[in-house]
């Protein structure tokens, strides 16, 4: 069975939305959800995380009840945010900081992980360097590597998160063998760019496939095949958090089945669908659902560049 390693520090949030509010602190981010996918879809995944004493044991026992093998790390402090969703449409967010984990080094990499089958790397605040993606690069030779920048271009200013364009954000696209912001994180990066122009631009930069997510619009993807455009599968919206997350989590799960990204874009399309329905990460993600749905979003995909 092909293995997945995700690597950035996993959080607890507290979740509000128009439609639904977490009971407490919940169990996320981009690493954790990105392996949640995959281990739901019935892969092996393993998390590499930083966090505190307090929430360790928690952790530990919710990551492993979901059949995620757990490589945590002692950090100061646990991640988490306060995410409250600002319209009825959810298409932007406000984060107040809950906690700062610790950084992630190279050092920090267990020999165990570097032989997984594909990788994704999904910082929360800046917790992974440009230098452990290098490593992993060279040391697992041409294995895919996801990269969900989120965590690269964010800074905090006094409580809140704002999204900044980073020098090792761009030294990290040409290292990805997938390098996927949503339309925010391309809009920063690339902001003379339209979404479908930014997923072709990550590729020119170095990237094997570009992708830009455009929430409910669905997603471009860019490779040396062109760009096309990933319908999303119509469904009610009830908290997004984390749906990119699970994008990348099911496009890895399908790359390594031996899909061309195109199709494993519009798999991990279909799986996003099932987390818009939850909150939290207590979502469902039947493969047979899963594919189901992908049949009909590959109807919609088209080249558009």
């Amino acid at each position: 069975m092909a293995r997945l390693a995700a690597v950035g520090n996993l959080v607890f949030d507290i979740i509000e939305t128009p439609y639904a509010r977490s009971q407490g602190r919940v169990l996320s981010g981009c690493s954790t959800n990105s392996a949640l996918a995959y281990a739901k879809l019935g892969g092996k995944a393993s998390l590499l995380s930083r966090v505190g004493r307090e929430w360790e044991n928690k952790a530990k026992r919710l990551l492993e009840g979901y059949g995620i093998e757990a490589h945590l790390l002692p950090s100061e402090e646990t991640g988490g945010f306060r995410i409250k969703y600002l319209s009825k449409d959810m298409r932007d967010r406000e984060l107040i900081v809950l906690g700062v984990a610790d950084r992630i080094s190279p050092e920090d990499l267990p020999e165990s992980l570097l032989s997984a089958d594909a990788f994704v790397i999904g910082p929360i605040l800046g917790e992974v360097s440009s230098d452990l993606i290098l490593k992993i690069r060279r040391e697992s030779g041409d294995k895919p590597i996801l990269v969900d920048p989120q965590g690269l271009v964010r800074r905090v200013d006094g409580e809140r998160v704002v999204r900044v364009a980073t020098r090792e954000a761009y030294e990290v696209i040409k290292l990805s063998s997938v390098f996927k912001p949503n339309e925010h994180e391309a809009e920063v990066l690339f902001p003379e760019y339209s979404p479908m122009d930014a997923a072709a631009r990550i590729h020119e930069l170095g990237a094997e496939v570009g992708v830009v997510t455009v929430a409910e619009k669905g997603s471009y993807i860019a490779s040396s095949r062109g760009v096309y455009h990933i319908p999303a599968y119509g469904t009610r919206e009830v908290d997004p958090t984390g749906c990119g997350d699970v994008y990348a989590g099911a496009m890895a799960y399908y790359m390594l089945r031996g899909e061309d990204p195109v199709t494993a874009a519009a798999y991990a399309s279909a799986a996003a669908s099932y987390m818009v329905e939850y909150c939290g990460p207590e979502f469902p993600l039947p493969r047979q659902g899963v594919e189901e749905r992908a049949e009909a979003i590959l109807e919609g995909v088209r080249r558009v560049g």
